[in-house]
């Protein structure tokens, strides 16, 4: 695994230039151009808040800010790992024409995606000047939160690159799958509206510490618990132990279905 590590490296100016293409073609043409990543967020966040705190009576202040600090973790979980899915099949003419480390490509994704969690960040940083809400030392451990979740979105990502070379209706299983597993995570509403007996299943969602590691500094300001940090430490580095041994594995065989 080390060796992958200083191969990636060898070639990280080619995943610099790679990072900055994506980031230029993805707005590219477009008058507001970079704004858009910003934009997103804050359209998302107006539109779920206003929605949800008025259908459920909640206070728009402490709910807004529970609802984004969860959203913006979720919200780099499914694209990057949308993004990466796709990344050795989009760019099949890496692997049949040149060489590279193929797992370059996932990680140039998540990498971009990083620029948008980042931009997040930002847009969290309005929404709690508009509403007044004040930051507080526990969000100190926000670095953190972050550096754990891209672990693990790396080591997921990977995983996904591979699959959707050998099964290409993986990718369309993707789509449904995060698309219900958003709605078993604590983001639209609280873990304690859900019926006790069922509660149990619930906790079981591996995405439910990464958000904790958001949502308690941000909207509860606290730190979050110490099992939520040793449990995300712990999937983030078995998802990346797991993601680079499987792919390097598999990469091999990437040129005969591309």
């Amino acid at each position: 695994m080390s060796n992958q590590f200083r191969e990636i490296w060898q070639y990280r100016d080619f995943f610099h230039q790679l990072v900055l293409q994506q980031l230029r073609q993805r707005y590219q043409s477009s008058i507001l151009g970079f704004l858009w990543t910003l934009l997103n967020p804050l359209l998302t966040y107006v539109s779920f808040c206003l929605v949800f705190s008025y259908v459920n009576h909640w206070d728009l202040r402490e709910y807004g800010i529970y609802f984004f600090s969860g959203y913006m973790a979720w919200t780099f979980f499914a694209a990057a790992i949308g993004m990466a899915a796709d990344s050795i099949v989009f760019h099949s003419s890496y692997v049949t024409r040149v060489y590279i480390p193929k797992a370059i490509l996932p990680l140039a994704c998540v990498a971009v995606c990083s620029v948008d969690l980042a931009a997040s960040f930002a847009v969290l940083g309005v929404v709690m000047w508009v509403l007044g809400a004040h930051l507080s030392m526990a969000m100190l451990i926000l670095p953190v939160s972050a550096a754990l979740l891209v672990i693990f979105v790396t080591g997921v990502g990977l995983l996904a690159a591979m699959w959707t070379v050998f099964f290409r209706d993986f990718r369309h299983f993707l789509n449904s799958i995060l698309f219900i597993w958003f709605f078993f995570c604590p983001i639209l509403y609280r873990l304690t509206v859900v019926p006790e007996r069922a509660r149990f299943y619930f906790s079981l969602n591996p995405m439910n510490p990464f958000i904790n590691l958001f949502q308690m500094p941000i909207s509860a300001s606290k730190l979050p618990a110490a099992s939520d940090l040793i449990v995300s430490a712990s999937l983030a580095l078995a998802a990346l132990i797991l993601g680079f041994v499987w792919f390097h594995r598999s990469e091999s065989r990437f040129y005969y279905y591309v």
